[in-house]
């Protein structure tokens, strides 16, 4: 009589799609009340699972039967993300209202994250995924749930314009999702390291894998695109998507491992099929607390406003379609300590000055050769604490001469030296004589 009531009153069940639902399997001690009460919303009761349980007994569940649960029954709680890091201009609006960002800030849902120029955010997740959002993106945080019933997580992150870098921690359980939404694509991940990118102008999506497997579909699609390492895929609005190839990582060439000068330089190793290239530099080696960016035609970069310390540069081809390729990664050690120098005539000689930027204490070395940078080494002044230098009675002939400058702080020495500079002297005894 029970089971008759109760299966006259259970609804009839549509069968949800499998990203839909969540698995879970009966333990001992479990019965449908307390299912129903613990891990099911109000509006769903135990008469709800007795469908899904196919079971005579509503009162004893087989231990290690399946229930196939949709995940709109389940209840929730909501797990916070954090802000890692940021640098930069970067925006936190919660309903249109905005929040001042600070490291260790909790960052929840409905949250909208927004980065200008040279602008960086890296948000870490509940289960230690990592989302890096580059500058001039904007970003919604939708979904950040674990799911009561059985422990998985239920992620969702928007890219409405610009581009997302994660790294996704291994889903422990299947029922577990990461979905990245633009407004043409969804990718949807089980633990990988990938780029999402939406162009909001041409209504175009990206997605590049670097480790791992992703699903790429449009959203609500009923078919997904795998996509294993070094594989990426743009999604238009026509819903179709265009698998390649990723570009495989650029070479830096001779990649100085001391930067002093006033930026930091860089030169990609051309390769085909490349229209731009990109580098980034982070404090870190994962990539996490990110410093600038810049984006180059021939490969060529020189990066303003770079701080000391042992940093880390990273190098990427973007190719026809889009795509972002592989990337490689180098350290090298920055240490501000520029020298620039500059001469003129006057009327007791030539006057050599210098300047630059650093900190420290800075002495100075000045050479001069005749007809070539590695010619007779005429003059050869060390350990200058001024900031010029006058020769008088210079000959007429070819020269050459360089600044050198030593810099001492922090108890580190640090040395660089102007590139050679050419100086031509007329003879003024044979100008007269003409």
């Amino acid at each position: 009589m029970f089971l008759a009531a109760a299966m006259q009153t259970a609804p009839l069940l549509s069968q949800p799609s499998q990203s839909d639902v969540v698995t879970y399997t009966v333990r001992r001690g479990d019965t449908l009340d307390r299912l129903s009460r613990s891990f099911l919303v109000p509006e769903r009761r135990w008469r709800s699972l007795l469908g899904l349980a196919r079971i005579r007994n509503p009162r004893r569940l087989p231990i290690g039967r399946q229930l196939r649960i949709p995940r709109a029954w389940l209840r929730f709680k909501v797990e916070p993300a954090r802000l890692a890091s940021y640098r930069g201009t970067v925006r936190l609006a919660i309903g249109g209202k905005a929040v001042s960002p600070a490291p260790g800030a909790l960052v929840g849902e409905g949250t909208e994250v927004a980065t200008a120029a040279n602008s960086f955010v890296t948000l870490l997740l509940a289960d230690r995924s990592q989302v890096v959002i580059p500058s001039q993106s904007r970003v919604r945080v939708r979904e950040l749930r674990r799911i009561l019933l059985t422990g998985t997580i239920d992620y969702r992150i928007d890219v409405e314009q610009g581009r997302l870098e994660t790294k996704v921690t291994p889903l422990d359980q299947p029922s577990g999702r990461y979905r990245i939404h633009t407004p043409v694509s969804m990718t949807a991940v089980r633990g990988t390291e990938f780029r999402v990118s939406f162009d909001a102008q041409s209504r175009t999506a990206a997605t590049e894998v670097l480790a791992g497997t992703v699903a790429l579909s449009a959203p609500g699609g009923p078919t997904a695109l795998a996509l294993e390492p070094s594989f990426g895929a743009t999604l238009d609005q026509g819903g179709e998507p265009h698998r390649e190839k990723l570009l495989a990582a650029p070479d830096l060439d001779d990649p100085a491992p001391l930067q002093t000068r006033d930026a930091v330089e860089f030169r990609a190793r051309r390769l085909a099929d490349t229209i731009r290239y990109r580098v980034l530099i982070a404090s870190d080696a994962g990539f996490i607390d990110n410093i600038a960016e810049q984006f180059s035609d021939d490969g060529v970069f020189a990066l303003p406003d770079i701080p000391n310390g042992t940093l880390f540069v990273r190098v990427s081809a973007i190719a026809r379609s889009g795509l972002e390729g592989m990337a490689q990664a180098y350290s090298f050690k920055r240490r501000l300590a520029s020298i620039h120098g500059t001469v003129e005539a006057g009327e007791d000689g030539y006057r050599f000055r210098w300047s630059g930027a650093g900190g420290g204490v800075r002495r100075y070395r000045f050479q001069l050769t005749r007809d070539t940078p590695q010619g007779r080494l005429m003059v050869d002044e060390v350990a200058l604490a001024r900031d010029a230098l006058t020769l008088r009675r210079l000959p007429g002939g070819v020269y050459y001469w360089r600044v050198g400058l030593v810099q001492l702080e922090d108890g580190e020495a640090v040395e660089s030296w102007t590139d050679p500079a050419k100086l031509t002297i007329t003879d003024s005894s044979r100008s007269r004589r003409r």
